[in-house]
């Protein structure tokens, strides 16, 4: 094995450890010894590509969720495509993963953890920041389309998308009767889609 791959695969161990760990403990009650045990490594390999536990918070929030707008950015390129059908799988498939991984609870913790932690507040501000602007383009594409009936425009459309999406995970955590894939029916009535012509 190549030492890219094995670096590779040594950062994507700890981030799935830090995952796990910091849903169910959140970041403050997590220690590096707890996530390196999780992972099956050391505290050296930790550290060989960490200089802090808060480097690692970040970068767990940076992959965390990247998955879903490469994909988005992806079908934009693409010829045929059909925008609404892949919009409501791709966001599907995005709510059960990042509930199923915790990564929906890691960005809940990391909330209410960032006011103490300000280089993690910068970079959930740039992560937020940069998931509306992937959104605002597709919403865009969309109504290119002919596909949103909605009057507000798209970056409104994007914001209230990623509230609805943290909002149904946090009433799922306090009250799991909610569902939370009722955050895609909500946001598909807000976008009022129409049949494609």
């Amino acid at each position: 094995m190549k030492q890219q791959e094995m670096t590779e695969r040594t950062i994507q161990k700890l981030v799935d450890a830090g995952i796990v760990l910091f849903a169910k403990y959140g970041y403050s009650n997590t220690s590096v010894d707890q996530i390196v045990k999780e992972a099956g490594l050391s505290k050296g390999a930790f550290y060989a590509h960490f200089a802090t536990k808060e480097d690692f918070l970040m970068k767990v929030l940076r992959d965390g969720i990247s998955f879903y707008f490469e994909d988005l950015r992806e079908l934009l390129t693409q010829e045929n495509r059909d925008l609404v059908d892949d919009f409501v799988k791709f966001s599907t498939d995005m709510v059960v993963k990042t509930y199923e991984k915790g990564f929906s609870a890691v960005l809940l913790h990391s909330a209410m953890t960032c006011q103490y932690l300000p280089q993690v507040q910068q970079e959930l501000a740039k992560q937020m920041e940069e998931w509306r602007q992937d959104l605002t383009q597709f919403i865009e594409a969309m109504r290119k389309e002919g596909l949103i009936g909605s009057p507000l425009d798209a970056r409104t459309l994007a914001t209230a998308a990623m509230a609805l999406f943290n909002g149904y995970n946090m009433q799922h955590y306090i009250d799991d009767r909610i569902d939370i894939m009722g955050t895609i029916k909500v946001f598909y009535e807000m976008l009022q889609i129409r049949s494609p012509k």
